[in-house]
This record gives C-alpha cells, sequence and structure tokens, in this order.
C-alpha cells in the first residue's frame, strides 16, 4: 500500500513560555502572523529571526525541531527542579515504594472525601485512619512487592502517617501534581515555622473568623489574634512563658491560604461562590490546537459479531478466555469453555481538541482500562495518516501534537497512576472534572452524544439507549456488524 502525507495542513501552536530550539538554536516567541512566525534567539544579542508556516512544517517533518512546553514558565521550572530530569515511570526501588505509598494515601484520601467519609482535618483523618490505610493498601498493592527486607517506615505500607504528614501530601500534590511526591532524602530536616504551637493555635482559631457573612477586614482579624494573645500572656506572670505576637503578614498570609470557595460560601453565599467558581461563563476559550483537549469513554450502542476472520481465528483457546471471548460453562473446571460469545459491546475512549473540534484520538477496547487510556495519549501525539490511508479517507488526519491540558472524569481508567505517569513524564498538564457534572467537558460528551443519535443508529444491531426506546427488538440477533465493519464504519 503506497502512504503519503502531506503537511501543507501543518501547523506548530507555540506558547508564549515555550523555548523552541532549531538546529541545535534556542529560540523564543515573540510574534505570530497569518504566514509565520517571529522568534527571538535565547541569549543576551536579542536578534530575531522569522519562520514561516511551511518552513516549520518541513523542519519539523526531519526532526530538526524540538518545542519545551512552558520552559520559561516559573512554575513548571519549578517543577524541573524539583524533579531534577526524573521520569516517573523510570522510578525503582525505594524511590518508587516512597513515591507509590504517598499516592495511595492521598488517592484514598481524595476518594473517602468525594463520598463524604472524611474531611481534611486532623480530627476526621485521625478518625477514619484504619479504612484509609486499608483503601491506600488495595490501591499499592499492585506496585509494591511483598516481602521486600530493610523496609523503612517511609516506604511500608503498613506506618500510617499522621494526620499532619498527610495533609502536607495533599497540598504538595495539589501544587506541583505528582511531582510533588518526589522526596530529596539528603535534605531531611526540619523547616517549619518558627511561631510556638500554641501560639499558631491561637492564630488559627482567630482566622476563622474571617468565615463570615459580617465579612470582617484582615486587619480585625490580625488585631483578634493580637489581643486573644495578649489575653493568654496575662494569665502568666513570668516573661518566659509569654507568647510571640505573629507578625501581620504572617496572618495575612494564614487567611489567603484559606479554601477561596469556603470564604467565598461563608461571606457571601452560596450562590454568590458558584456562580464564581463554576467551570465556564460564557463557554471555553480555547485560541490555539491543542491548548485543552477532552477525554473520554463511550460504551457503545451496538452490538458486533467478534467472529471475524482477520482477529478472531487468530487467538488461542487460552488468548481468547482471557479476553473473555468464552462463556464459561463449568464454576468447578475453570479452563472449561460451553460456547464462545457471539456478541459483545465495546467500550470507546476518544480525545478531542477544544479549540479545533478535531477528534485527535480513538481507541476501541473491550473495556475500559489504563491501557486503553495510555494508547490514547500515545495516538494523540503521533501522525495518523496511516489510519487515515488505511481506510480511504478522503481527507487527512495528520492532527497530532503533545496537548498542553488534557481534562478527563473520575474513571478508573484516567485516574490510573500509569495514566497520570505517562501524562506527567508528556510534560502535559492535567485536570479531573467534578463527577456528576458533565458540562464540564461538554465538547467530548457532545461528540458521543452525536455518536449515539446519528451514527449506532445507521448500523444494525443498534442497542438503543434506553429500555423504553428499545421495545421489543433484540440487538444481539440483529448484530451482522464483524469488528473489522465496525472500526471501518467508525
Amino acid at each position: 500500500m503506497d502512504l503519503s502525507f502531506t503537511t501543507e495542513n501543518s501547523r506548530y501552536a507555540f506558547g508564549s513560555f515555550d523555548r523552541v530550539t532549531v538546529d541545535g538554536r534556542a529560540f523564543r516567541l515573540h510574534m505570530e502572523t497569518e504566514v509565520g512566525v517571529v522568534m527571538t534567539q535565547d541569549d543576551d544579542t536579542g536578534c530575531s529571526r522569522q519562520f514561516s508556516h511551511q518552513d516549520l512544517s518541513r523542519l519539523g517533518s526531519l526532526g530538526r525541531i524540538r518545542v519545551e512546553r512552558n520552559y520559561f514558565n516559573p512554575d513548571a521550572a519549578r517543577k524541573r527542579q524539583l524533579a531534577h530530569g526524573v521520569s516517573l515511570s523510570a522510578l525503582s526501588g525505594r524511590p518508587l515504594r516512597r513515591f507509590v505509598r504517598k499516592d495511595a494515601f492521598c488517592e484514598a484520601a481524595i476518594d473517602m472525601h468525594r463520598e463524604n467519609l472524611l474531611k481534611f482535618t486532623d480530627a476526621s483523618i485521625a478518625a477514619s485512619m484504619a479504612m484509609l490505610a486499608g483503601r491506600a493498601g488495595q490501591l499499592a498493592r499492585d506496585h509494591v512487592p511483598s516481602g521486600v527486607l530493610n523496609t523503612l517506615p517511609s516506604e511500608n505500607m503498613g506506618v500510617w502517617p499522621s494526620p499532619r504528614t498527610l495533609r502536607r501530601w495533599l497540598a504538595e500534590r495539589n501544587d506541583l501534581n505528582l511531582i510533588g511526591h518526589l522526596d530529596n532524602m539528603d535534605r531531611r530536616g526540619w523547616r517549619g515555622t518558627r511561631i510556638k504551637p500554641e501560639a499558631a493555635a491561637i492564630m488559627h482559631r482567630e482566622i476563622q473568623g474571617y468565615l463570615s457573612p459580617d465579612k470582617p477586614t484582615m486587619q480585625q482579624i490580625y488585631e483578634n489574634v493580637a489581643l486573644a494573645i495578649h489575653e493568654r500572656n496575662a494569665q502568666y506572670t513570668e516573661k518566659k512563658h509569654h507568647l510571640s505576637v505573629p507578625s501581620r503578614e504572617t496572618v495575612r498570609r494564614a487567611i489567603r491560604a484559606l479554601d477561596p470557595f469556603r470564604v467565598e460560601v461563608a461571606r457571601n453565599g452560596e450562590a454568590a461562590a458558584r456562580k464564581k467558581f463554576r467551570p465556564v461563563l460564557n463557554g471555553l476559550n480555547a485560541t490555539r490546537p491543542l491548548e485543552r483537549v477532552e477525554i473520554d469513554e463511550w460504551t457503545v450502542n451496538v452490538s458486533t459479531l467478534l467472529e471475524s476472520t482477520n482477529i478472531y481465528g487468530m487467538l488461542s483457546d487460552d488468548e481468547k478466555r482471557q479476553l473473555g471471548l468464552y462463556i464459561e460453562g463449568d464454576d468447578k473446571d475453570p479452563r472449561y469453555k460451553k460456547k464462545p460469545k457471539a456478541t459483545d459491546r465495546w467500550t470507546l475512549t476518544a480525545a478531542i481538541c477544544c479549540a479545533t473540534r478535531c477528534i485527535v484520538g480513538m481507541v476501541l477496547s473491550r473495556s475500559a482500562n489504563s491501557e486503553a487510556a495510555v494508547q490514547l495519549l500515545q495516538m494523540i501525539t503521533t501522525n495518523k495518516g496511516a489510519w487515515a490511508d488505511a481506510v480511504g479517507a478522503l481527507t487527512p488526519w495528520d492532527m497530532h501534537g503533545t496537548p498542553e491540558l488534557i481534562v478527563f472524569d473520575g474513571g478508573s481508567a484516567f485516574k490510573s497512576m500509569r495514566c497520570r505517569m505517562a501524562a506527567e513524564d508528556l510534560g502535559v498538564m492535567w485536570e479531573m472534572a467534578m463527577n456528576g457534572v458533565p458540562e464540564n467537558r461538554g465538547t467530548i460528551e457532545r461528540v458521543f452524544k452525536t455518536f449515539g443519535s446519528d451514527f449506532a443508529p445507521r448500523l444494525s444491531g443498534h442497542t438503543f439507549a434506553s429500555i423504553m426506546e428499545k421495545g421489543d427488538a433484540d440487538p444481539e440477533k440483529r448484530a451482522a456488524l464483524t469488528l473489522d465493519d465496525f472500526t471501518f464504519a467508525l
């Protein structure tokens, strides 16, 4: 088969913080026009050079362009400094066990918080630590080998972290994503505040007064902290027992560290908070390709025949049994096969660019799993011209690149450690949208609605969206498509 690719539709989308290396020389974006871009050299000369879109496409196809996303971004530079060039997927041994332990406890705490079983307070965490440790052990069992000798407390899943430690892990993850779980064992030491614990407790108690519909100012809160500490000092005659009043800036930083949504709810009401912090106001404002990519899964509303001369006949009995293509007939003998499965439904994992409305990846699998999610990430960054030419597509499918942000729901495949580690290694920011609010991922949800309402009804074996719509129809009896036919139509 003669494959042909075109670069006429290819166009690079550079960000203001990206470092672009062309033939070994580093540049930074200065201006973008209709015909090309103007970039400034990353040195003291300040010289600029122009590149047309055709030149960039040609240089990119030859592998002479390297784009380092957000290289000049202060937050990205901080993450690189903490990571020290370490690839999360390459972690092994004790660093991996420490990483998995932290991530397992954080994932368990977040899941319990979503189920309203845990609050992020010391008292709530301490009371729920047994359940929290059990869930963390289930999450980490596939990544931490059993029977490891000389296990340190920082690597042992049986050693529970203190509530303060767990809250610190959660804060590091919220700030730096998975990179925040990396540690520097050689830099251990106490780096806490110099404020005495009793003074800090008084300060945080008074700071809660900021969460009031009376809307006190930060200055009033600082005065309340000072008065409370002075009252406490009046109970002791010896000065060695006196507490120092925290500075005004310390109190202001502590107030700013409060959850913004909680502050808005307490001071202005729940309606005002939802209006201020809702996901979108006038829709997504994506201005360049791959700025925001939404991914999701869809259970295909079509029953397809599993019998395919190209795929099914090449599988052995053991492989078919592992894939679930046989209906087991004897519980006592799990290797006994009663009959092969004739029809089945599949799961489609897809990704769409919100700026161009272009589907940049699709993976069809037996069920939702992390392998399909990782394959989808690989497909997003790969030129898909080979697939387009294989099915005889009339238009090219060469759209590919590294996304700036991927958005997904709380599905087990997307929030799996393998998928999140792959996204981190690609340098892609990821965001887990709130479950039960599909408008947070409206673009990909609308795509699946179109598939269900326009694409699936055109195929035999349509399973319909509900029992009322299905009626007396039997989709399995009407299934006439092989897997090859279905993928070709898709």
